[in-house]
């Protein structure tokens, strides 16, 4: 018997705060090549367009376990197993490392580490089975260095680096490929316009750091522009690039370790090694907004 070519996918809602369209895009492309999508989101009424194109969309809440158990039995009784994880799902929590209440951060976590990580668990089983298997995990240029504002987020990143990597040998006697996709920041993926964008709870975004968030909202409005552009936004990667390196992931016979996209996500880790430690945290002082005490910030 063949090895499954089922996909699932998670995340593949946008403008939802936990997708920067990648996971859709994924979807309509892996679909239109032949494959057999199942496209899933927290809101499965989001997913109309999808299912409008004849893809298969599911209810899937990374912090639902039955939710999960019903996505991944539903595809081994179609097709067997599983046959290509792609760990898409996330969201971007913001806020300085003292002042975000850990119900927060545990939150964070909850989605975009230990969901992730139950649902490969689940879907492990009929790969083994059937010999076969390949999980995408979907990382960011922010799984190799942090930033102030968004540790936690950039944490859960760095999880997912290590847990790929790990699994990686422990599933490879199994014919189980693990593939790691790390994009430089994506046009208009978690873009916020103005400081309640930001989604933090009351008071995090004043005092200590009031300065800070403001022009932290400023600053990445560079990579708002999705068609045209400016300045660093010129860096960012289309949500469709990221896509089409999906796919070649998903395709090849023998997919590459790491699958990293767009300029910056190839040349900061190099330049980290050049620099040294000191010289490459004076560089994120001078590239990223920084909290620089009673100091006001401008744009």
């Amino acid at each position: 018997m063949a090895p499954s070519r089922a996909i699932l996918i998670t995340g593949t809602s946008s403008g939802t705060g936990l997708s920067s369209g990648t996971g859709k895009e994924t979807a309509l492309r892996l679909h239109r090549a032949g494959w057999p999508v199942y496209a899933t989101a927290r809101d499965p009424e989001r997913l109309g367009d999808l299912a409008a194109e004849g893809i298969q969309t599911m209810h899937l809440d990374l912090t639902d376990e039955q939710s999960m158990e019903t996505v991944v039995k539903r595809i081994n009784e179609e097709h067997g197993s599983v046959g290509v994880l792609i760990n898409n799902a996330a969201y971007s929590l913001n806020g300085t490392f003292g002042e975000t209440p850990m119900d927060d951060v545990r939150r964070q976590f909850e989605t975009n580490v230990f969901g992730t990580a139950r649902l490969t668990q689940l879907v492990l089983p009929a790969m083994r089975e059937q010999g076969a298997g390949r999980i995408i995990m979907m990382s960011s240029i922010f799984g190799m260095f942090a930033t102030p504002g968004r540790g936690y987020y950039q944490a859960t990143k760095f999880a997912l680096e290590a847990i790929s990597d790990s699994l990686r040998n422990e599933v490879r006697p199994f014919g189980i490929k693990v593939v790691v996709i790390q994009p430089s920041p994506i046009r208009g993926g978690f873009v916020p316009t103005t400081v309640d964008d930001l989604g933090m709870t009351d008071g995090q975004a004043d005092g200590l750091y009031s300065g800070f968030w403001e022009f932290f909202v400023q600053w990445h409005g560079a990579y708002r522009e999705i068609e045209n552009p400016r300045g660093r936004g010129k860096t960012a990667v289309r949500a469709e690039k990221v896509a089409e390196v999906i796919e070649r992931a998903v395709n090849a016979k023998n997919p590459r370790i790491r699958y990293r996209i767009g300029v910056p996500v190839r040349l900061l880790p190099r330049q980290r090694a050049i620099f040294g430690e000191r010289a490459w945290d004076r560089f994120v002082r001078f590239f990223f907004p920084i909290p620089e005490k009673g100091q006001p910030f401008e744009s």
